[in-house]
């Protein structure tokens, strides 16, 4: 049985902090209400977009009934707009130490890789192409398409089932995030986290909140394939 790993992407596969992302929800939600409506204050690692506006609009005092309306569009304008700005291969320099050979190394044991991703799914689309990793990531669940984290565990999963006709256990579902919501995530899908110190919060930090595996980075290939794969009791520990 593959395993498979889901990454998330903003800290994890490339450099966390995207200026044109938070740029274009602005815009988003500016073209959208009719006004500015801010970010600041509102914690963004780990956090799916659609948590992300959904807290702006909050603030900017909507009630829950146009927050409603007014979601799906926000999202689907924040999704155009980074995608109509970013340049072929603007990313490519974004890429973490370690990631593309990790990539490399999992296609060829035969694990299936996606994204669990809090972007807004035309933002990682468009994000993961130019940084030249759609090609080894080519399904997922995104920030769009639920309002927790967690239940894009479940949403990864069916799209498996439903494109290579695999039914993976928990137990064999790995994400790798940068965050403590990746490991809440995770916890509370039943599946299994490493968390690697590649984006706002250190090894101790991620330890504490108790994680199945915390590496520094992706740097070292072999310790992170016979992480992973001890983590899913398919390797010896």
């Amino acid at each position: 049985m593959p395993l498979l790993v889901l990454f998330d992407i903003d800290g994890t596969l490339l450099r966390a902090g995207d200026p044109l992302h938070a740029q274009a929800m602005r815009e988003a939600l500016h073209e959208i209400v009719g006004e500015p409506v801010p970010l600041d204050g509102i914690p963004l690692a780990g956090m799916l977009d659609r948590q992300i506006a959904r807290l702006a609009l909050l603030r900017h005092d909507l009630d829950e009934t146009a927050i409603s309306e007014l979601l799906p569009r926000i999202m689907e304008r924040t999704g155009a707009l980074y995608a109509t700005r970013l340049r072929p291969g603007e990313r490519q320099d974004w890429v973490l130490p370690g990631v593309r050979p990790l990539l490399l190394q999992l296609a060829a044991r035969g694990h299936l890789t996606g994204v669990l991703t809090g972007n807004v799914e035309l933002v990682a689309r468009a994000k993961l192409a130019a940084a030249g990793l759609a090609e080894h990531l080519p399904f997922g669940a995104y920030g769009d398409q639920a309002d927790e984290r967690h239940q894009l565990v479940a949403l990864a999963r069916a799209t498996v089932r439903e494109r290579y006709r695999l039914v993976i256990p928990p137990e064999q579902t790995i994400l790798v995030g940068d965050t403590p919501r990746d490991i809440a995530a995770a916890q509370a899908s039943g599946v299994r986290i490493l968390a690697v110190a590649t984006g706002r919060f250190g090894v101790a930090e991620l330890a504490a909140c108790l994680a199945d595996a915390v590496l520094p980075d992706l740097a070292d290939t072999a310790a992170v394939l016979r992480t992973l794969e001890a983590l899913a009791g398919t390797h010896p520990r």
